[in-house]
């Protein structure tokens, strides 16, 4: 397990999933490799003539504050453990964007977190996580959150 993402959906649960990927990246003298995946914002004018203007601004801003939170939150990882590590956001699909970053970096293994859901709820939505596991080749490690 030289390459470790962890794919984090909030910072809340950063921690919780990064305390696994350092726990194996220390074993294996791996790198860690934090991201998260956020809708972009559309870049044609068609697209943006849909919604008010205050909602691309919204969306802006978070991602500029998850992007700096994921780089500091890296930084802080990486000092503390001594493991290299790397935060950055991604915007795009979740699937296609982990894929791509897997395939690019050469992971070994996504971590991610995993939320319990009643069965209705899993009629009605679609399954990132079966998805994911689907389109990758390499093991998915799901860390149930509370």
């Amino acid at each position: 397990m030289k390459n470790i993402l962890v794919a984090v959906d909030k910072p809340k649960n950063a921690e919780l999933l990064t305390s696994h990927a350092v726990e194996l990246a220390k074993l294996t003298g791996g790198k860690i490799w934090i991201t998260q995946v956020a809708a972009a914002n559309p870049t044609d004018l068609l697209s943006r003539e849909s919604g008010p203007q205050y909602i691309y601004d919204k969306r802006t801003e978070d991602n500029k504050k998850a992007s700096l939170f994921l780089k500091e939150f890296a930084e802080e990882v990486e000092e503390k453990h001594k493991v290299p590590t790397v935060g950055f956001l991604i915007e795009g699909s979740v699937i296609k964007s982990i894929k791509k970053i897997v395939e690019e970096n050469n992971i070994d293994l996504v971590i991610a977190g995993h939320r319990k859901k009643n069965i209705i709820y899993g009629l009605f939505t679609e399954n990132k996580k079966k998805d994911l596991i689907d389109e990758l080749s390499i093991p998915l490690l799901a860390i149930p959150l509370g």
